[in-house]
């Protein structure tokens, strides 16, 4: 796919997805997306904390609840309607 989107992590559904609320799509995306989607993590990157490694829900939480994050969308998982992205930490954008 390749898309990009972003937003606030809103809910941790287990230790490799999270709810995330939109706020932030690319121009050239290629789908539609809801304003909410469950994410599912094929990779995470946080500057923060180079060495997170996938543990638990609790870990999960402490680390992306809240947080704002962007996503490089892999693919939609027809099974689950869940988008597998890479993952990646950043600041919030001015004023969100």
């Amino acid at each position: 796919m390749g898309d990009g989107i972003g937003g606030a992590v809103i809910n941790i559904l287990t230790n490799n997805a999270f709810e995330l609320l939109i706020s932030h799509t690319r121009k050239d995306n290629q789908e539609e997306y809801g304003k909410v989607e469950k994410i599912i993590m094929s990779k995470i990157d946080d500057p923060n904390q180079p060495q997170y490694e996938e543990k638990t829900k609790e870990d999960l939480e402490r680390a992306l609840k809240g947080k704002f994050v962007s996503c490089n969308v892999q693919y939609r998982d027809k099974k689950t309607d869940a988008l597998v992205c890479n993952v990646f930490v950043q600041r919030p954008p001015e004023g969100f």
